[in-house]
């Protein structure tokens, strides 16, 4: 069965409400892009991410105290405006910093790639340089125009024969209300009845005034939100 997620945050941009308004039995983790859960409660399990290199060092500490069970690899290497990170970097992190937690039981998600062209050879590369590496899960990004755009590009990501973890995903930055919400129920049936599909979270769960939003400004769910939950 397919687990949604939350992605949350909280900055100048985007205003952070508490996760127990998505109380569902579809919601069963929550991210933050960061090592601490912004969250006040422990309504759902809290998933660590290892943004880019920044701060690895307390990686294996952040998972002990924040009793989290899965990592997530770094946020778009391939982007220069992400993480940015080259294929061999990455690997030898990860060997250094991120392997070492498998043997604690943690499981370890890929860095998350993403559909602006290059994300497919980046993680060729990566596997390459990252010889000796575990990785449970195979983590990607999408932004595009429509469902027909993203099928293909899932798929593309299943010749790793590992679990596909699609933690961001939504329409391209200029769609608009209307567009949402035709949108993300195909989206989600594609994805609930994709069996190679293991986990998402589309983006996002918070309030920044955009077409995006699954909250509106008072702390409730919007439409958005109702038909993510359902």
């Amino acid at each position: 069965m397919v687990q949604d997620g939350l992605a949350t945050l909280e900055n100048s941009s985007f205003e952070y409400f508490d996760p127990a308004i998505f109380k569902s039995s579809k919601i069963d983790w929550l991210y933050d892009w960061g090592q601490t859960n912004i969250a006040a409660n422990e309504e759902f399990p809290f998933y660590v991410m290892q943004w880019n290199g920044g701060g690895i060092g307390n990686l294996a500490s952040a998972v002990s105290s924040q009793k989290s069970t899965v990592v997530l690899g770094f946020n778009e290497p391939d982007n220069a405006g992400q993480a940015n990170m080259s294929p061999a970097d990455a690997a030898s992190l990860w060997k250094q910093y991120i392997q070492p937690l498998k043997a604690q039981g943690v499981k370890l998600v890929t860095p998350a790639v993403t559909n602006g062209g290059s994300g497919l050879a980046w993680m060729d590369q990566f596997f390459g340089n990252c010889t000796g590496c575990t990785a449970d899960a195979v983590a990607i990004h999408w932004y595009g125009g429509w469902t027909g755009d993203l099928e293909p590009f899932v798929e593309s990501f299943e010749k790793y024969n590992k679990p596909i973890w699609l933690t961001e995903f939504g329409l391209s930055w200029n769609a608009g209300a209307d567009s949402y919400q035709e949108f993300l129920p195909l989206a989600l049936d594609y994805l609930d009845n994709n069996a190679n599909v293991e986990k998402y979270a589309f983006f996002g769960a918070f309030y920044s005034g955009g077409a995006e939003d699954m909250i509106n400004a008072n702390g409730t769910l919007n439409a958005l939100g109702q038909i993510y939950v359902s």
